[in-house]
């Protein structure tokens, strides 16, 4: 067996390279693992391959289904900066005193992976929330995620009706979490997002004032 100048000892295999260099074998495979390594963002589909595949879901899943806005990818600057680098798409029937002119009135938010599949928020499911959502640690980080959660919970990007402002909403600190609270006018309509001790989300509700 040889000895190596590192300490080495065994054999040691080459490939050819440029100008009769020679690569360790060992570096080349390192090599291609960082190729490999950026091949799933790289096949991560286009934000109009996953509206596509949004639109398909819809005609699938609610045949007939009425809207106002949508189907349309959700651009709205808090949830976005809260929930990074992830995409949502949505469909919204607008909230009215009257009933609704469409026979199946939606709205819904969705999320689309690069798989294909698409996976819709469930207000009735935090959990459906908490995926890409990033960890609170601060007051500002509680007030932002709290924003953009309810926001998503309304399926109204621009909150034209219902509008949440970050600064806004009250937030307190216990051994147990984050409790953020947010006054619709009075103090009878109070939304509600909370966060346990580390900083996931926990629960949320939406309590808002009746349509005028």
């Amino acid at each position: 067996m040889k000895v190596f100048r590192d300490g080495t000892v065994g054999r040691r295999w080459w490939v050819a390279g440029p100008r009769g260099t020679r690569w360790g074998i060992v570096w080349v495979l390192g090599l291609l693992s960082l190729v490999i390594g950026t091949t799933p963002a790289q096949a991560q589909a286009s934000p109009a391959a996953e509206l596509a595949t949004f639109k398909a879901w819809l005609d699938r899943e609610y045949p007939g289904y009425g809207r106002d806005e949508g189907p349309a990818r959700f651009r709205n600057p808090t949830v976005e900066a809260a929930y990074p680098g992830r995409r949502f798409y949505y469909v919204l029937t607008y909230t009215r005193g009257i009933p609704s002119p469409y026979r199946k009135p939606l709205s819904l938010v969705v999320h689309v992976d690069e798989s294909g599949i698409v996976t819709p928020l469930n207000r009735a499911s935090p959990a459906t929330f908490r995926l890409g959502l990033r960890k609170v640690s601060t007051a500002q980080d509680a007030r932002q995620a709290a924003a953009a959660v309810l926001i998503l919970a309304l399926a109204d990007p621009r909150a034209k009706r219902w509008p949440f402002e970050e600064k806004r909403f009250a937030v307190t600190r216990s051994q147990t979490g984050w409790v953020c609270t947010y006054r619709h006018g009075g103090g009878n309509y109070t939304s509600q997002v909370t966060f346990d001790k580390h900083g996931v989300l926990s629960t949320f509700s939406a309590n808002l004032p009746p349509v005028g």
